[in-house]
C-alpha cells in the first residue's frame, strides 16, 4: 500500500507539516524514494533535492521522482513547501506517494536527480567560437 501525504499551508489545514512527515513517514527507511506532483499553477524548484517541478496544468511534467536520503532533508523539504503554501494561501501545493519498495525503478533511476527538465539540458553547448561566428554573421554589412 502506497502513503500518500498531501501537504499546503499550515494555516489552512490545521495541521503542523512537521506532524504530518512524521505521521506518514517517520517510520520509514531511508534513503526513501518518493513522486512528488506539483499541485500549484507555479513553477517550484528545490535546489536541495535538485527537483524542477512544471505547474499543475502542465502534467506530467509537474511530476518528479525523488529520493530523499534522510528524514532531516525530508523535514527541510516540508517545510520549504509548507512556507510556500503559507505565502501564496495555498492549500494543497504538493502531493508526495511513496514508490513500491520505497526505492526508484530502472528507467527512473536512469534519470538524473534534476528532473525531466535536465534532459534538455544534456544536449551540447555551442562553443564559445561558434557564437561569436553565429554573432558576426547576422550582423548586416553595407
Amino acid at each position: 500500500m502506497a502513503n500518500t501525504l498531501h501537504l499546503g499551508a499550515s494555516s489552512l489545514t490545521g495541521k503542523s507539516v512537521n506532524a504530518l512527515v512524521e505521521e506518514t513517514f517517520g517510520k520509514s527507511e531511508f534513503p526513501l524514494a518518493l513522486r512528488l506532483t506539483n499541485n500549484t499553477p507555479r513553477n517550484l524548484v528545490f535546489p536541495d533535492i535538485r527537483a524542477e517541478l512544471k505547474p499543475n496544468f502542465s502534467a506530467p511534467d509537474n511530476q518528479i521522482e525523488v529520493t530523499f536520503k534522510d528524514h532531516a532533508q525530508l523535514t527541510r523539504f516540508a517545510s520549504d513547501v509548507d512556507s510556500l503554501s503559507e505565502l501564496n494561501q495555498w492549500g494543497d501545493a504538493m502531493a508526495l506517494d511513496a514508490l513500491d519498495g520505497g526505492q526508484l525503478d530502472e528507467v527512473t533511476a536512469k534519470v538524473p536527480a534534476g528532473g525531466k527538465g535536465q534532459k534538455k539540458a544534456a544536449t551540447e553547448p555551442k562553443s564559445p567560437a561558434n557564437t561569436v561566428a553565429d554573432d558576426a554573421s547576422n550582423i548586416d554589412k553595407k
